[in-house]
C-alpha cells in the first residue's frame, strides 16, 4: 500500500506537517490549531497558501498532481 503524502504547497500538507511539528514542542499541545483565525491562519496568508479563488485553489492542486486523487479508492 502507498501513501498519500499532501505536499507543504498545499494548505492541507502545510497544515498537517506544520502541527505535527509545533505539538512536539513543550507548550505545542496548549495552542489551537485551526484554519481560521488561529496561528495556522496568519502562515497560510504569510505563505501565499491562503485563497478563496478556486481556480487558483485548481491550479495549485494540478501543479502537484493529485487533481481528482480522492475519486479513486486509495488503498
Amino acid at each position: 500500500m502507498q501513501y498519500l503524502e499532501l505536499p507543504r504547497s498545499l494548505a492541507t500538507g502545510d497544515f498537517i506537517k506544520f502541527v505535527h511539528e509545533k505539538m512536539t514542542l513543550p507548550d505545542g499541545m496548549k495552542i489551537r490549531y485551526t484554519f481560521s483565525g488561529s496561528v495556522y491562519f496568519e502562515r497560510m496568508k504569510n505563505l501565499a497558501l491562503y485563497s478563496t479563488n478556486r481556480s487558483e485553489i485548481k491550479d495549485r492542486v494540478a501543479q502537484t498532481g493529485l487533481t481528482d486523487v480522492y475519486n479513486g479508492c486509495l488503498v
